[in-house]
């Protein structure tokens, strides 16, 4: 059997490039193909985004590990959709729970980080003081609400400039094509955003139907991080 050369991370971007565009490969997807005649599975660990929707494999493991692939082997790639789902809906609430802070803490709040798994969500927010039990209570109350309105997640493709002029937020930092993904979720009759949704942002990830998918969110830590934000826990029914 011949031995396979182990390819470069630039390499199988491009392998996977064409097969799965777009960014929605994730940490969870397997890729199975024939590797030197023989049928192989591959766990994908961890991979990150380029640049125009391309992905680039950091790490990937399978019975040789990376000796077993090489460039040119015909793969398909399948994602672990127990997985997938879970993820879905621990990075919608993040977005309700964005909106939450902003709502009881004030505007100065900006995401600054945040962790989406199937069994945990951390975030990641700026804010100079600690959080009170009310106000902690008054976020979750917040979240919670949104979910049991069960309302369909909205998605559309735009311009980053009539995203914002609908009420979108923009990370900032962040660098935007010409055209982005914009979702919106929730309602509020006190929203002065596009048919007054609660949420709208920016956002390329994958989310829930609608925002009952999501289940009962609970905050189990709120820990400092850094000099001005804190980092908040979230746990799920």
């Amino acid at each position: 059997m011949a031995t396979a050369t182990a390819p470069s991370r630039e390499d199988f971007a491009k392998m996977l490039d064409e097969a799965f565009g777009g960014g929605n490969l994730q940490e969870g997807s397997v890729i199975k193909g024939k590797v030197v005649g023989v049928e192989k599975e591959f766990a994908v660990i961890d991979v990150g985004l380029k640049t125009e929707g391309r992905v680039a494999l950091r790490e990937f493991a399978g019975p040789g590990r990376q000796a077993d692939l090489k460039v040119g082997d015909e793969v398909t790639l399948e994602v672990d959709h127990a997985r997938r789902t879970a993820t879905r809906a621990h990075h919608s609430a993040t977005h309700l729970l964005h909106e939450a802070l902003r709502q009881v803490l004030g505007t100065h709040v900006a995401q600054k980080g945040s962790l989406v798994e199937p069994g945990r969500l951390r975030f990641d927010f700026s804010h100079p003081k600690p959080m009170t039990h009310e106000e902690i209570r008054a976020v979750e109350d917040m979240v919670n609400a949104m979910i049991l309105q069960n309302e369909p997640v909205e998605t559309h493709l735009m311009t980053p400039e009539a995203a914002i002029s609908q009420g979108a937020l923009a990370l900032f930092g962040e660098k935007y094509a010409e055209e982005v993904r914009v979702v919106s979720m929730g309602k509020s009759d006190k929203s002065t955003r596009a048919q007054h949704a609660y949420s709208i942002e920016l956002c390329g990830g994958t989310h829930v139907r609608a925002t009952g998918e999501i289940g009962a969110v609970r905050v189990t830590q709120i820990e400092k991080k850094g000099k001005q934000n804190r980092r908040v826990r979230l746990a799920f029914a």
